[in-house]
């Protein structure tokens, strides 16, 4: 659990968020042959890894309010 906290730290997801989408967009041009198309999947890719994120965080809080209650 301690891993998955220091991975959500903000600075460093956002930067391998930016790097898994620049690599999904690359990916999906040469797949393609389409810019619009690679930007539209790399936006749509950007919209599930904050949402996954979003989850994760709130994942953190539950289980924090959970641990501070006690038994």
């Amino acid at each position: 659990m301690k891993r998955f906290t220091q991975l959500m730290r903000a600075p460093g997801i956002y930067l391998r968020m930016l790097c898994a989408s620049c690599v999904f967009f690359l990916l999906c041009w040469y797949h393609y042959g389409s810019i619009a198309l690679a930007l539209y999947y790399s936006v749509l890719c950007i919209i599930l890894m904050q949402v996954g994120y979003v989850g994760g965080v709130l994942f953190l809080i539950w289980r924090e309010a959970g641990a501070r209650k006690g038994p």
